[in-house]
C-alpha cells in the first residue's frame, strides 16, 4: 500500500514539474528572448558528508548512547535525475527521482593490544526532491533553492571490521531492514552556478544540504536516527 501510495505522489510529482513552451508572437525573431523559457534536464551526482543525531528513545527504553556517541561522519554518494522548470523570468521549479545515502562510521583501537573495532553504516533511499529556486543570468546562471525531500527506505548495511589481541583481522556485513522507518523527510537546499553551452548542454556546480526532518529508525528501536549532510555536486544539463 505505502508503495502505491508513493506511487502516486511520484506521479504528482512530475504533473507539478511539467511545463507548457509557448512563444511570443509579437516578438521579433531576429532577437533572442530575454526569459529562458525552455525547460532543463539534468542528471546529477553528488557527494554529502552526513552526521548521525541519536537521541534517546524515551518512549520505549531510556538507553545510553554508549559508544554510538563517538560516531563520526560518512561520505557518501547520491544520484539525481530530474527537470528543472521555470514559472516566472526568476523563478523554478525543480523535481526528480533519486537514490540517497547517509550514514556514519566508527573506528577504535586499543592503546595496549591489537585490538581494534571498526565500522560504516548506509542507509539507502529512493526519494523525490522538490525545489523552489531562484536564478539568474543568462549563459551563466546563478542560483538558490531550497524545498523538501520524501524518502522512502531501500536498504540498510553495516560493514564491520575486526582484530583481536594477536593482530587477527576479522570482518562482517550486517544488513538489518527491520529496524528502520519505510518513510522518512529531510529538507534540502542548494546553490551554485548553470553553465549553458551553445549546443543546449551544460554543466551544473551545486553546493548541497540535506536534514532529516523526521526520526529514521524504527518506534521500538533503542535510538532515534537523524542525520544531516552537506557537499557538492555536479550534474549534466541538456536544455529543450
Amino acid at each position: 500500500m505505502k508503495s502505491f501510495v508513493f506511487l502516486l505522489v511520484t506521479c504528482f510529482h512530475f504533473s507539478v514539474s511539467s511545463q507548457i513552451v509557448t512563444n511570443n508572437p509579437q516578438q521579433d525573431s531576429g532577437k533572442q528572448k530575454k526569459k529562458d523559457s525552455l525547460s532543463t534536464l539534468y542528471l546529477d551526482f553528488h557527494q554529502l558528508s552526513t552526521s548521525p543525531n541519536l537521541l534517546q528513545n524515551t518512549d520505549f527504553l531510556t538507553i545510553p548512547l554508549g559508544e554510538r556517541a563517538n560516531e563520526t561522519p560518512l561520505k557518501v554518494w547520491s544520484f539525481q535525475a530530474g527537470i528543472c522548470a521555470p514559472i516566472t523570468k526568476h523563478f523554478s521549479i525543480d523535481g526528480g527521482l533519486a537514490w540517497m545515502q547517509n550514514g556514519e562510521q566508527y573506528n577504535w583501537t586499543s592503546n595496549s593490544t591489537d585490538s581494534s573495532y571498526a565500522y560504516t553504516t548506509k542507509y539507502r533511499y529512493f526519494g523525490m526532491p522538490l525545489q523552489l529556486k531562484y536564478q539568474t543570468g543568462k549563459d551563466i546562471v546563478f542560483f538558490v533553492g531550497a524545498g523538501l525531500s520524501p524518502q522512502l527506505f531501500q536498504s540498510y548495511q553495516q560493514d564491520i571490521r575486526w582484530t583481536d589481541s594477536l593482530g587477527n583481522a576479522s570482518k562482517q556485513s550486517l544488513k538489518d531492514e527491520n529496524m528502520c522507518e519505510t518513510f522518512v523527510l529531510s529538507a534540502i537546499a542548494s546553490t551554485g552556478i548553470q553553465i549553458h553551452f551553445k549546443s543546449n548542454y551544460g554543466l551544473r556546480l551545486s553546493v548541497q544540504y540535506r536534514h532529516q526532518l523526521s526520526n529514521g529508525y524504527g518506534p521500538y528501536q533503542y535510538f532515534k536516527y537523524f542525520t544531516t549532510g552537506i557537499g557538492g555536486g555536479i550534474a549534466l544539463t541538456r536544455k529543450f
